[in-house]
């Protein structure tokens, strides 16, 4: 697997403000949820979410939430659902790639401040959200009238992956 983000800041004529581009980090936890759906359990990708801890990833993939808490919180919701047309998918079979595509926009007035980090969920953190991967970016300013919009691409691989071994 590999996966890749786009992030777009724009403001209320949507002009764009400030881009950042970041690489994938897939979660333990998202591992986890990854072979839980392919034993016909778990719950499928539904939120996107937003936080302010901007240090990398460690060693042990371990996060299980996005940071919201103390100094610097964002002001207005941090999740937002990803409805079910914003996710597409194509057979790259050149490259030996199915890759998932979606784009997710938390709107004006939401998770204003200072975003530095972002994933994607199977559901809400109130209900036990699982968090399927994590990337950390430049520091972007998020204004009551701005949006942060966000674009995602997975891309699983496949044919002989005795390589991964």
């Amino acid at each position: 697997m590999k996966g890749k983000v786009r992030l777009e800041l724009t403001d209320a004529a949507g002009a764009r403000l400030a881009v950042r581009r970041a690489g994938n980090s897939v979660l333990r936890s998202g591992g986890r949820l990854v072979a839980e759906l392919f034993s016909g359990q778990g719950t499928a990708i539904s939120h996107m979410a937003v936080g302010i801890n901007g240090e990398p990833e460690g060693e042990e993939f371990a996060t299980v939430a996005l940071s919201n808490a103390g100094e610097g919180a964002l002001v207005g919701p941090t999740e937002v659902a990803i409805p079910t047309e914003a996710f597409s998918i194509e057979d790259d079979a050149e490259r030996r790639v199915v890759v998932v595509r979606l784009r997710a926009t938390l709107p004006a007035g939401s998770a204003v401040g200072t975003v530095r980090e972002a994933g994607l969920q199977a559901g809400v953190v109130a209900d036990g959200a699982v968090l399927y991967n994590r990337v950390t970016f430049e520091p972007i300013d998020k204004g009551g009238d701005h949006e942060l919009t966000l674009f995602w691409e997975v891309s699983f691989p496949y044919g002989d992956l005795q390589w991964l071994m």
